[in-house]
């Protein structure tokens, strides 16, 4: 069985904070039936990795609010220089101007853009989007959704029905739908058909369903297009490392979802495996 040491990973789904921030952001999560398996800062998460062997980590903002969306790129943009760290900028619908938003962050060098319907209250397939959509799209940027269930939230927003009629628009293959497409109950992860573009991506995901379960979700979909990540603070990489390793993927699949699925989307160089 393939092991962590033997292929490089990348992990797609973290979040991060400023030093000064991150122990009320834990402390307001916590609250919750939750874990931080970090201080929540970028030097915390980098111990992780480090303990872990991992190389590289995609760094998610979720701005609440339109007046978080510029401290909050300012904050990630300090790591578009790090070698080991990857942020996606973050924007918001209501922002005054979210398009020129975008392509300010495509002028930086951000490689993505994170969205989250719950928290940013708005549906996917929504027509006042699709602005954002085109933006990002023009601009070649990768598009991170969260999907499917959240903290304190009644509502689903993130479907699997909301990004089936969003992908009946947009056949965008730099598309991610995080948490394996979403969830109405953190348990019950929704079947796919042909026909959505682009990734999913695990994070949240792991240890919530039988080994065989996830297994066959993640090959209906095609692994080729689905990438490793760990929802990090809110979820263990060492664990989640364990967990995606013993659940019965063969090496070759290992090696697309912990590396070269991220790579090839990112335009890193291949894998350089070992075997």
């Amino acid at each position: 069985m393939l092991s962590s040491g033997q292929t490089p990973v990348i992990d797609f789904h973290v979040h991060v904070y400023p030093d000064a921030l991150a122990p009320r952001v834990l402390a307001s999560f916590l609250k919750y039936p939750i874990k931080a398996y970090s201080d929540g800062t970028a030097n915390g998460w980098l111990t992780c990795m480090d303990d872990c062997g991992v190389e590289t980590s995609v760094l998610l903002s979720v701005p609440t609010r339109p007046a978080q969306v510029e401290p909050a790129n300012r904050f990630l943009a300090q790591f578009l220089d790090n070698s080991r760290l990857i942020p996606f900028a973050g924007v918001h619908p209501e922002c005054d101007d979210a398009v020129g938003i975008i392509r300010q962050a495509a002028e930086q060098g951000f490689s993505g853009i994170k969205l989250h319907p719950l928290m940013q209250h708005f549906k996917p397939q929504e027509r006042r989007m699709f602005p954002l959509y085109d933006a990002a799209i023009a601009e070649g940027l990768v598009v991170v959704f969260h999907a499917g269930a959240g903290m304190d939230y009644d509502d689903i927003r993130g479907s699997k029905q909301d990004f089936d009629e969003l992908f009946e628009r947009y056949d965008y293959d730099r598309f991610v739908v995080a948490h394996l497409g979403g969830r109405p109950d953190f348990q019950a992860f929704p079947a796919f058909k042909d026909g959505w573009p682009g990734y999913l991506d695990l994070a949240f995901s792991l240890g919530l369903m039988p080994d065989d379960y996830l297994v066959n979700l993640v090959r209906s979909f095609g692994v080729d297009r689905v990438l490793f990540g760990t929802d990090g603070p809110w979820h263990g990489l060492a664990e989640d490392l364990a967990s995606v390793l013993s659940v019965g993927f063969s090496d070759e699949e290992l090696r697309a979802m912990l590396y070269g699925n991220a790579a090839r989307l990112l335009g890193l160089a291949p894998c350089g495996c070992r075997s």
